[in-house]
């Protein structure tokens, strides 16, 4: 999995800044913080449909299928929505079907050259292009139809495992794909006020978070996720962090969410009295049952 050292090295800094804790505990936001997947793929799917109505030609179950595989699966899974929808776009082209996005895939493949973020901001610049504009109307009304879910609690377990026990002596950070402006005000909602940092896709990857996270003086960093990217970023940072930092990824598997958090407030725990192994071995335990059983949501 490929990073960019400009943004880790322009990122540090700001954390270093913001860090109070020798412990950082960084939460993806769909699936974990709350159950949002579901519900925000249903949106997301429904108005990429309508946005662009290259779709509209695929045979709605084979569509829903590739979305899936695509958004939950492939090499790109978890990553910047439009990246997904240019990938996507791709496969169905490949498997015969007239959905085409040239402008899309075009100015995705530019932006990525120059090493910039797949985020709204960056890709007005291509807006000139049909096909761009509706990408950027479909992501601005996702964005607003996401704000509006605002009845859908915490996850169960999270509050009393992971963020009551430890408020006053670890750093928390959310580390996420989604758009970053979406995301406070639905975790305020449940007087969650004291995240430090929301690190979403016009900022960072998850694998750049956690790298940068690792080299800003953190003794360790615990990733908590649901889907096959977590994973992928978190052995991305193992890989390449601060040699005086580590990183742990608990997995959150779908339908066990409590006992996983359960088992992360013991990993946690652990590497906090200086057990690192015993951290590390508990784990690899949830990480072991995770496998196979990766978020997806059709």
């Amino acid at each position: 999995m490929s990073f960019n050292k400009d943004t880790i090295n322009k990122l540090i800094p700001e954390l270093k800044d913001k860090k109070k804790s020798d412990f950082a505990i960084a939460l993806d936001f769909d699936g974990v913080c709350k159950l949002f997947s579901e519900h925000k793929h249903q949106i997301m799917s429904t108005l990429l449909f309508l946005h662009l109505n290259e779709f509209q030609s695929v045979p709605f179950k084979v569509y829903m299928r590739s979305y899936n595989y695509i958004n939950f699966k492939s090499a790109v899974a978890g990553k910047e929505r439009f990246l997904c929808v240019s990938e996507l776009a791709k496969y169905l082209t490949n498997e015969g079907y007239n959905c085409s996005l040239p402008g899309l895939n075009e100015a995705v493949s530019k932006m990525q050259e120059m090493g910039l973020k797949l985020s709204e901001k960056n890709l007005k610049e291509y807006e000139a292009f049909d096909d761009v504009g509706r990408a950027l109307q479909w992501s601005a009304e996702v964005n607003k139809r996401v704000s509006e879910l605002t009845e859908i609690g915490l996850t169960p377990g999270i509050s009393e495992n992971i963020l009551v026990p430890y408020r006053n002596v670890c750093d928390y950070f959310i580390v996420s794909t989604a758009t970053e402006s979406t995301l406070p005000p639905l975790m305020e909602k449940e007087s969650i006020d004291y995240i430090i940092r929301y690190l979403g896709q016009e900022t960072a990857t998850k694998a750049e978070s956690l790298i940068s996270l690792s080299y800003s003086g953190y003794n360790c960093v615990f990733m908590f996720g649901d889907s096959i990217e977590d994973k992928r970023a978190s052995f991305t940072a193992m890989d390449n962090k601060a040699d005086n930092s580590t990183i742990i990824f608990v997995p959150v598997i779908l339908g066990q969410e409590e006992d996983c958090f359960i088992k992360g407030n013991e990993i946690i725990k652990s590497a906090m009295a200086g057990d690192l192994d015993k951290a590390i071995a508990l784990s690899k335990e949830v990480q072991s049952r995770f496998k196979g059983k990766e978020v997806t949501v059709f």
